[in-house]
């Protein structure tokens, strides 16, 4: 059976249609529009977190810690992961800077980021703590993740890093005047530092270059597996040891001999003074060369 509508049904109809498309149209554009302004209020949101001073929940930032630029003050880091590189300035602030890759999930927004070995004080992934003149920054990351860290310290501060096999990556330190002393599994570089000096290596090469040997305290020098480069001022007052299983030592100083460019010394161990002697200057190396050089005249 076939249904006839008369021509005012049948506008009533197509207005109904009309009005509902119209409807449906304003409310996928509004729709549109609230998605739109939620994206840009999240991009608005990672870029104003993501460089901050607190650096919020493992982006990248930067953390100041306000100290006096002087000698009973001191920096000791723990377990940092990744290259390491340390310089003194003549500043009054200990700046720690991280540029980590990765981000908070977004199902974590509202929660914050436990940790096994303390609690991330500083928003860059890092304990803090504070007394006095002496800091303590313990990176709190674990093995799985990896992070850049840079800090600059005041050039008066003493400075010591203690890092794990499973987080080390290369130690860098330079421009320092207070003691130092690292412990690490990979390469240990020092340039222009004058104060006391004790490092150790595992498995990476050491490179030193000393502004001035301390007088106050001996110098330690180890390596289980690596080269060890060291130059000191030819003017320095040292009672040299140097010892060596497998490898050579050869240095430009005179060990009893007129020769004046860089030479094997005979041995697996040598001792002896340089200009007079003074303090203890001892160079030590299971597997791999030692190197003793002599800078300026």
């Amino acid at each position: 059976m076939t249904i006839h509508h008369s021509p005012k049904q049948m506008n009533k109809q197509l207005n109904y249609k009309m009005t509902m498309k119209a409807k449906a149209i304003t409310y996928l554009l509004s729709l549109g529009l609230a998605v739109c302004t939620n994206i840009t209020l999240n991009a608005q949101e990672v870029k104003a977190t993501g460089g901050s001073k607190e650096g919020k929940g493992g982006g990248s930032g930067e953390y100041k810690i306000g100290v006096q630029n002087s000698k009973d003050g001191k920096l000791t880091l723990n377990d940092f992961s990744g290259d390491l590189p340390i310089e003194g300035y003549s500043g009054t602030e200990i700046i720690l800077v991280s540029s980590r890759g990765e981000r908070t999930p977004d199902r974590a927004k509202g929660l914050k980021p436990v940790y096994a070995d303390g609690t991330d004080n500083t928003g860059v992934g890092v304990s803090m703590e504070k007394n006095g003149n002496q800091v303590t920054l313990q990176c709190l990351l674990p093995i799985t993740q990896s992070a850049d860290y840079k800090i600059k310290v005041p050039d008066n501060f003493s400075i010591k890093v203690d890092n794990e096999c499973g987080h080390s990556g290369d130690v860098t330190v330079s421009n320092v005047k207070g003691e130092v002393e690292v412990k690490n599994c990979g390469d240990i570089k020092v340039k222009n530092i004058s104060g006391p000096l004790v490092l150790s290596t595992i498995s990476g090469n050491i490179d030193l270059d000393f502004a001035e040997v301390s007088k106050e305290r001996p110098v330690s020098i180890a390596s289980i597996s690596g080269e060890i480069d060291v130059t000191i001022p030819a003017k320095a007052n040292v009672d040299v040891e140097m010892e060596t299983i497998s490898g050579g030592i050869y240095s430009d100083f005179d060990f009893n001999s007129d020769k004046k460019s860089m030479r094997r010394i005979g041995g697996n161990t040598i001792k002896g003074q340089l200009n007079g002697g003074g303090v203890d200057f001892k160079i030590t190396n299971v597997s791999g060369n030692i190197y003793l050089r002599r800078k300026g005249t």
